[in-house]
């Protein structure tokens, strides 16, 4: 779990790091959120072991992610500026932060009740 954890932040830090090239981090975005939504994926199978705190956390991750992603089909007009760069690049890397601090809260967790995943 611990992997997951590193990976997902150093993808997420690289990101924002290659942000400063504007062009660079929307490419590298794409990366991050893959990763993240196949570890989302990846934790379904230790659910069990996840406490409630943990469970929806991930629960409201998801409807964050389900929503930002049918917000994509109901966009049809992206003519104001800063309307773009918040759907573009605030919100998703506003999720991805967020699911970075519940991979720290998990692992952290499962590291004080010695579970290995």
């Amino acid at each position: 779990m611990r992997i997951i954890y590193l990976i997902n932040k150093i993808a997420l830090i690289t990101t924002l790091i290659l942000y400063l090239t504007i062009f660079l981090g929307l490419y590298a975005q794409i990366v991050l959120g893959t990763l993240q939504v196949i570890s989302a994926l990846g934790l379904l199978f230790i659910w069990n072991k996840l406490s409630i705190k943990n469970k929806k956390e991930l629960l409201a991750y998801w409807l964050l992610t389900i929503t930002y992603g049918l917000g994509w089909l109901a966009a049809d007009n992206f003519n104001n500026g800063f309307i773009a760069v918040f759907l573009i690049i605030i919100i998703p890397i506003s999720i991805a932060i967020y699911f970075v601090t519940i991979l720290h809260s998990i692992t952290k967790k499962l590291h004080e009740k010695h579970i290995h995943v």
